[in-house]
């Protein structure tokens, strides 16, 4: 009993952080954390099929994730310190679910993968929309 109790409150107190950092595991933050890693694991392969693999880059990715994540924060704080109701936070997420999506499609091009127009004219679109001023 004492070892699921551990494993229990261990959970709790991951979730609490998660809470109290992010917001919470909503849909999008989750649908982010997942095009994230999709994104490192295919671009270090990308990188190990061209023999260009390193540890410091490898490091240097996983560096930038963790900031974008502190940046995901960030924004999470302002959002409670404005009362803005998480407007602030989705939108720097869905910024980022952009981003992470348009490096898989030129990691897949770059590799040779043909990219289903569809998905790059959609992700075109979405990068005009937050180019545009409101």
């Amino acid at each position: 009993m004492g070892k699921d109790f551990g494993i229990f409150s261990f959970f709790a107190v991951v979730v609490s952080a998660a809470g109290f950092f992010f917001g919470g595991f909503q849909y999008s933050f989750l649908i982010l954390l997942s095009l994230m890693a999709i994104e490192y694991i295919s671009t270090s392969l990308k990188d190990t099929i061209l023999h260009q693999l390193t540890a410091k880059k490898l490091f240097a990715r996983l560096v930038k994730k963790i900031v974008t994540l502190a940046l995901i924060s960030v924004c999470h704080f302002f959002d409670q310190l404005l009362t803005t109701e998480g407007s602030i936070r989705n939108l720097a997420i869905m910024f980022y679910i952009l981003y992470e999506s348009v490096q898989i499609v030129i990691t897949a091009s770059s590799l040779g993968i043909p990219v289903p127009q569809v998905l790059v004219d959609l992700l075109d679109a979405l990068k005009n929309k937050f180019k545009r001023k409101p």
